[in-house]
């Protein structure tokens, strides 16, 4: 197969561009063969207790759901820790990007994994938001009840104190299991963030900016994670 080509590109481009091409085939076999490593994991920490949330599901709001609830027909949970805590004027601006994405990616997803995102805050004002935000796919609840988020490190001493994090948990027969988490590392869920990685192919590249541009402010981010 020839070289792709397109209109009125020069030669010098074209080198460029085969040598980048180069990179992102081995970015992404990089990608894969940590995937493989992650799925080569050996059983993490058992779950000892069940775990109630409250749901934050219009259709089913104030519902208790427990981990092994949150599981429905899966062996497998994905959880992503909303940092929207009880006392918050709003929630986290990097977490709503990644929420908007993880509502439409949803459907999909959850033909092989069950999808739930959970916030501290009580599941009436949670509910409020994702109205607000249409989140119409995700499965939503709320820890407020629960010390799930401490102990699976995303949320420290004062349960507005809170961290993004996501935790996938696996389902045997004989339990429930820590299978990974995100453990707060920079950039900890970057490959499953479109405003980030869409920006990465653009000539300007990133914005400068902490947080992704919305059309609200968290006064309690900004006073509390700021500096």
């Amino acid at each position: 197969m020839s070289e792709p080509k397109y209109p009125n590109e020069s030669q010098a481009y074209r080198d460029a561009r085969q040598k980048l091409l180069a990179e992102e085939e081995a970015l992404m076999a990089k990608v894969k063969a940590v995937a493989a490593l992650r799925r080569a994991l050996p059983l993490g920490g058992v779950v000892d207790q069940p775990y109630e949330f409250i749901s934050a599901n219009t259709a089913t709001l104030g519902q208790t759901r427990t981990l092994h609830d949150l599981f429905a027909d899966h062996s497998t949970l994905i959880l992503y820790n909303y940092m929207y805590g009880p006392n918050w004027d709003k929630p986290c601006l990097s977490c709503t990007s990644l929420v908007d994405g993880f509502d439409r990616a949803a459907p999909s997803v959850s033909a092989h994994a069950a999808f739930v995102v959970v916030a501290k805050a009580p599941a009436e004002k949670f509910n409020t938001w994702a109205q607000s935000r249409g989140w119409d796919n995700l499965t939503l609840v709320s820890a407020a009840q629960t010390d799930f988020l401490q102990h699976y490190l995303a949320q420290g001493e004062e349960e507005d104190k809170l961290w993004p994090m996501m935790n996938v948990f696996t389902r045997r027969e004989d339990g429930i299991y820590h299978f990974w988490a995100s453990e707060l590392a920079d950039n900890h869920v970057d490959l499953v963030w479109p405003y980030w990685n869409l920006m990465d192919m653009t000539p300007q590249g990133r914005p400068d900016e902490f947080n992704p541009p919305m059309g609200f402010r968290s006064k309690f981010l900004e006073q509390n994670y700021s500096g």
